[in-house]
């Protein structure tokens, strides 16, 4: 069977009017965007289409905003059939907030349960990011490119530098920091020395995937235990370890557990080009705003590029 695999990009993808040309061309997606708004109490719409730059990058918006255009550009391709098919099945994975959105794609929750943690979720840890930052300072995340995870771990640890942690494993050479900014400049210093081309602020708004969102993830992982997961109904890959998730109940506990883990990005979609090795490999495509996950791709090592499908022209042309 053919793979047709769809990514999910997270945090940091979102810019304002994102989705609107869904919007106004599907009625399907309409109905989305209605039961975000119906399930967290909020106008998610007048978030999205007027809301500043500055009102999506608030944790709290930025986390339902990007997983209701995740999903609308799914449900798009999913109606298209350039996922599903008598000879092609789809393999989904999400990067960091994205994997929520790869859950609902494989059938382990529901759109209410979607909508719902999600919002819990930005909600959570956008209290633990201001908590944070009264104990610590400034806090932020960073792109350092040109060294591997392991590399940049070990200049981490070998600063003595506290407060900053390697966040995202995100490429063979790219790789996130997070952390108090201070601590983030300092170390910026002493990776440029050992040969880093690039460290690069993100536009974030916590310090994700770190100990310092401890206190979110416990409080998460009560909130979210009275929800329903199921198992997957397609191949569905988690950021926690990069493997492949079994079950719903393994679905669940990584929901809470990737928050303060490191995104394990590169292991992913390794993992998944190696389907391109057995001849399974059919296409991959980026579902959601921006293009961030399709040149992650590229580290992949696959022939087949990673197609970007964030508007309506995006979707048309493939």
């Amino acid at each position: 069977m053919k793979k047709n695999v769809c990514f999910f990009p997270g945090q940091g993808a979102q810019y304002p009017g994102m989705g609107r040309d869904l919007y106004e061309a599907s009625a399907e997606v309409r109905e989305l965007f209605d039961a975000a708004s119906d399930t967290t109490g909020r106008d998610i719409k007048h978030l999205i289409f007027n809301g500043s730059e500055e009102d999506l990058k608030i944790t709290s918006n930025t986390q339902v905003a990007i997983t209701l255009v995740n999903i609308s550009v799914y449900t798009i391709l999913k109606t298209k059939g350039l996922l599903i098919s008598d000879d092609s099945e789809p393999v989904y994975a999400g990067f960091s907030l994205g994997e929520l959105s790869a859950y609902y794609a494989a059938g382990i929750i529901d759109l209410k349960t979607l909508f719902s943690i999600t919002n819990m979720r930005g909600n959570l840890m956008a209290k633990a990011a201001k908590e944070a930052v009264a104990a610590h300072g400034t806090l932020g995340m960073a792109a350092v490119i040109g060294k591997g995870f392991e590399e940049v771990k070990s200049i981490i640890s070998d600063s003595g530098l506290e407060h900053v942690y390697p966040s995202n494993d995100n490429g063979p050479k790219q790789v996130v920091i997070a952390g108090v900014e201070e601590s983030i400049k300092r170390l910026t210093e002493v990776l440029k020395e050992a040969g880093v081309r690039r460290v690069i602020p993100l536009r974030v708004g916590a310090p994700f995937h770190t100990p310092f969102l401890v206190s979110a993830a416990e409080e998460f992982k009560g909130l979210i235990s009275d929800f329903s997961f199921s198992d997957p109904e397609y191949t569905v890959f988690t950021n926690v370890d990069g493997g492949i998730v079994k079950t719903g109940q393994e679905a669940k506990a990584n929901c809470s557990k990737q928050q303060i883990s490191t995104v394990r990005w590169t292991t992913t979609i390794q993992a998944i080009a190696g389907y391109e090795e057995t001849g399974e490999l059919n296409s991959c495509f980026e579902s959601g705003p921006g293009k961030v996950l399709s040149g992650l791709w590229r580290g992949s090592g696959s022939s087949i590029s990673c197609r970007t499908a964030g508007t309506m022209e995006m979707i048309n042309e493939l």
